[in-house]
């Protein structure tokens, strides 16, 4: 049994990767390349910091005409969509425009409206098209789709972790412990908890330097005491949902349809609810 442990700098973050298996350790050094390799080619579609990909592509001349997506785009579109249906508008992947204003984001000069919102987003036959020039931004529901893709392509009976800055998947995750950052904790406090699934996301202000942008009060958000965990099936759904959670009044409903569990963790290391 071989176990090797690799790390790059990917998806503004660093992202880790651990695989234990009864393979040579040059098999799985080059399976972590392929995995590593499938995380990068993400990040090409949809890196908002790279000027050509096809995200950017999208936000330049969609509002002109219809823009056939990759397959991998559409998914995460579509799953950004489905949760600003559900959510009513909080969650909202076009608030970019909020981003590049406050310096968050690189302002490319591409053309947008600022009253655009993601109602103005229509999918047809994996074609999408702006109703009015906007900009999209999709973060860490890209970082977390990204992760996916990494597991996607490796063997499920090894033992694989992928770990990209607090969103992570795990191949054999039952009875796994996994330690989360206590919010505002000098000495970088942690406490433990068992995975409740196979992915987990993390989103709160001492955390990373991701920001959170309510489309309703237009303002980054922080949140003085909680950070808020997200299990869910896939890691791309994890991220989403802390986000929601975040965001939503009402996202017990729509974190409980995905099969998800949801763990709010205090600055005095308190786990609510309790587990």
């Amino acid at each position: 049994m071989n176990t090797i442990h690799r790390c790059k700098p990917l998806l503004g973050t660093f992202v880790e990767i651990s695989i234990t298996a009864d393979e040579s350790g040059s098999e799985l050094i080059s399976l972590s390349k392929t995995m590593f390799d499938e995380i990068q080619s993400v990040q090409a579609k949809m890196s908002f910091h790279d000027t050509s990909s096809e995200l950017n592509h999208i936000n330049q001349y969609a509002h002109k005409k219809p823009i056939e997506m990759s397959e991998h785009m559409a998914i995460v579109i579509k799953h950004a969509l489905s949760l600003s249906q559900s959510t009513q508008g909080d969650y909202d992947i076009s608030v970019a425009k909020q981003l590049v204003k406050q310096g968050k984001l690189p302002d490319y000069n591409f053309t947008h409206s600022h009253q655009s919102d993601w109602q103005d987003i229509v999918i047809d036959n994996n074609h999408i098209y702006f109703k009015q020039p906007m900009l999209l931004d999709l973060g860490g529901i890209a970082k977390g789709f990204a992760v996916d893709r990494a597991i996607e392509v490796t063997n499920k009976q090894y033992d694989v972790t992928v770990n990209a800055g607090g969103d992570l998947r795990m191949t054999q995750w039952r009875n796994k412990q996994i330690p989360i950052r206590v919010p505002y904790s000098a000495s970088g406090e942690t406490v433990t908890i068992e995975m409740q699934a196979p992915a987990l996301a993390t989103s709160g202000q001492y955390f990373n330097h991701g920001h959170i942008v309510s489309p309703e009060q237009k303002n980054i958000w922080v949140d003085s005491d909680l950070s808020i965990s997200i299990f869910a099936d896939s890691c791309m759904v994890a991220d989403s949902l802390t986000k929601v959670s975040i965001l939503h009044d009402k996202s017990e409903a729509i974190i409980s349809a995905f099969n998800a569990h949801e763990v709010k963790l205090n600055r005095n290391g308190k786990i609510q609810p309790a587990i």
